[in-house]
């Protein structure tokens, strides 16, 4: 581990994963590698700078055990990003994506999605015409957060298991959460593996554990969750600022463009119509705080 490095990679780590590709190529790092093993594969902890984790539960589940019993780790990074171990990534993107969540003093982002990815959500594809995009929704595949903003969150997290769900809060539940959060275009990684499928998904099944009921019981638990994943303001490759109904528009006609590029043209078409009706329908639309819902006790 090098003491100037301000950021950590965590990474969830299989027999099959790709995180040693991360570390290829002469650039220095800016960023630890934190491996946490689900698997039996000796070969898998070679690479990591910090003490491997072994934990066989899920992804959040086994970072909020993590991050709880580690809790100095939130004082020594800026950021942490957690990682999928089935994405294409460079070491140099990777070390951009922490350059600009601080350039922008983000507290949460992800990476934008290749061309060439499974994807579930159209509006994660990279957008060439800006540098990064600033939505209320970023996904739980690779999202870097700032440890000031993840002290605060990790209580919302305690009930966590597949991750479903918390992708819908975790970009609101700040006080002002406007243009704190952003799919950044300026990088891409490319999702090999299609969506509910892996490692993960199959211990879903062992457990009996129904990532969209979860969903369901955590939406619920706040007030003001939107319906809709809006991008609502971008910073273009120049530097300069759009507006929300500008970059939806050009957005939009971007999706339904290229839809044919897409490993799913039709779900590409749906999203790139629905954003050109909000470009028009929603064209001020700021994000508000969403807020636990308390319950009384009995």
């Amino acid at each position: 581990m090098t003491g100037s490095r301000r950021n950590l990679v965590l990474v969830r780590v299989g027999a099959k994963s790709l995180h040693r590709d991360w570390l290829e190529g002469p650039e220095e790092r800016n960023w630890d590698l934190q491996l946490s093993q689900y698997d039996d594969d000796p070969d898998i902890c070679k690479g990591g700078d910090l003490p491997l984790s072994v934990d066989k539960g899920t992804k959040w589940d086994s970072i909020y055990r993590y991050l709880t019993a580690n809790p100095d780790l939130l004082d020594r990074y800026d950021y942490i990003a957690f990682m999928d171990d089935d994405l294409i990534f460079t070491k140099r993107d990777l070390n951009r994506y922490f350059e600009i969540c601080a350039e922008h003093n983000l507290r949460i982002a992800q990476p934008s999605l290749h061309r060439d990815s499974h994807f579930c959500y159209s509006i994660l594809l990279q957008f060439p015409r800006t540098k990064l995009r600033y939505t209320n929704f970023v996904e739980c595949m690779a999202p870097a957060i700032s440890t000031e903003y993840l002290r605060s969150f990790l209580p919302h997290m305690s009930q966590v298991i597949s991750g479903w769900g918390m992708d819908l809060i975790w970009a609101l539940t700040m006080p002002n959460p406007a243009f704190k959060s952003a799919i950044i275009d300026e990088i891409s990684m490319v999702h090999t593996r299609p969506h509910a499928t892996g490692a993960v998904y199959d211990a879903f099944s062992e457990k009996r554990l129904s990532p969209e009921q979860e969903m369901k019981r955590l939406k619920s638990g706040y007030s003001g969750v939107p319906d809709k994943m809006v991008v609502y303001g971008a910073i273009d490759r120049e530097g300069n600022r759009m507006s929300g109904a500008t970059v939806q528009r050009l957005n939009s006609l971007s999706l339904l463009a290229n839809s044919w590029r897409y490993r799913e043209p039709v779900r590409a078409i749906r999203s790139g119509a629905a954003m050109l009706l909000r470009a028009i329908t929603q064209p001020s639309y700021v994000p508000q705080t969403v807020h636990k819902i308390q319950h009384e006790s009995a």
